[in-house]
């Protein structure tokens, strides 16, 4: 049976319905942990793959590529998936997108996606993934790629938040500013990448060698929202004294901090700067001075590199870092 096994076996030797493998295989958030748990195990003992699946995949002819991905809409996550689309493009590979909003559902894709075979490989953006998973991926014969995490088993695109941090510290010393601030997000959810905060760290301690003292008034984490940003940036600079600098932990922050600006009345730059990270294009559009990471060309030299990995799935792991440059524009 094994290698040929249909839905009834799965259901059979789980001991659920027919509906409830269903339902793990095209939507396993619906289903309770303690059933997906016995459907898993069961697929996996019998080597099964949805047939329906496997016909519409001989049919079409179309491979696929799939990314997971947290913050499906934040603008730096649509360009690096924008990147893996166009390298695609000449391909005939089709993507496959999942969108993550809780730890529960990394983990039901983390176990689900190897065992349906519904895709050829994976990107994943800036998610932690487990050794267990890793595995699991690779028994099946899965390639992944990572994107801003590191595991050393697998391939991977990486920068330096840490380094980024960094690189704003010493552009804003070196353009003079020494009263300096912080802003970003805080709470980020468990299943991502706490960007931001490697970001802050990597800033303060470049000040910190630098001699620069940091205000700690000047920092600001808040909770996530345009208005929120607006409202802390108002609050912190509307008794400093000027010039004002800050690094915000992204370019949307760094918006934030414009639109306080101007509805204090204060020039930019002259009396209050910010340099931003990511350069999004609403970046370039609002001239905005930004720590760029490629965004596009991570997602591309992602698609690059999973395609290495499914050429030759034996061979040794690797990791590329891509460089952190400074775009210079007007808001400093």
């Amino acid at each position: 049976m094994k290698g040929n096994s249909t839905i009834y076996d799965v259901a059979g030797l789980a001991g659920v319905s027919i509906a409830t493998v269903s339902r793990v295989i095209n939507n396993p958030s619906r289903v309770s942990t303690a059933s997906k748990e016995k459907v898993y195990e069961a697929m996996k003992k019998l080597d099964f793959e949805p047939k329906a699946e496997a016909v519409a995949r001989a049919r079409r002819n179309y491979k696929r590529i799939g990314v997971l991905t947290p913050f499906l809409t934040s603008p730096s996550f649509v360009q690096r998936i924008r990147g893996i689309t166009n390298t695609l493009a000449s391909t005939d590979y089709e993507l496959i997108i999942y969108s993550i909003e809780t730890s529960e559902q990394l983990l039901d894709y983390y176990k689900s996606l190897p065992l349906t075979k519904n895709i050829d490989g994976l990107i994943i953006l800036a998610l932690p993934i487990s050794k267990e998973s890793v595995g699991r991926f690779k028994e099946h014969g899965i390639p992944v790629v990572l994107v801003e995490i590191e595991h050393p088993g697998l391939s991977g695109i990486q920068i330096n938040n840490k380094a980024g941090g960094a690189m704003a510290a010493s552009y804003l010393v070196e353009k003079g500013y020494r009263n300096l601030g912080f802003i970003g997000e805080k709470g980020q959810p468990a299943y991502s990448l706490h960007a931001t905060d490697q970001r802050f760290i990597g800033f303060r301690e470049e000040l910190e060698k630098r001699g620069v003292p940091l205000n700690k008034k000047n920092v600001i984490f808040h909770q996530p929202g345009i208005g929120r940003t607006t409202a802390a940036v108002k609050e912190v600079i509307k008794n400093a004294e000027y010039p004002v600098a800050f690094f915000a932990a992204s370019d949307l922050e760094a918006v934030s901090v414009m639109k306080a600006a101007r509805e204090l009345n204060l020039r930019i730059p002259r009396e209050l700067a910010v340099i931003g990270f990511d350069d999004i294009d609403l970046a370039d559009y609002m001239d905005i001075t930004t720590i760029s990471q490629s965004l596009d060309e991570s997602g591309k030299a992602a698609a690059r590199l999973l395609f290495e990995r499914m050429k030759h799935p034996e061979s040794v792991p690797m990791n590329i870092v891509l460089d952190l440059k400074i775009i210079e524009r007007f808001t400093t």
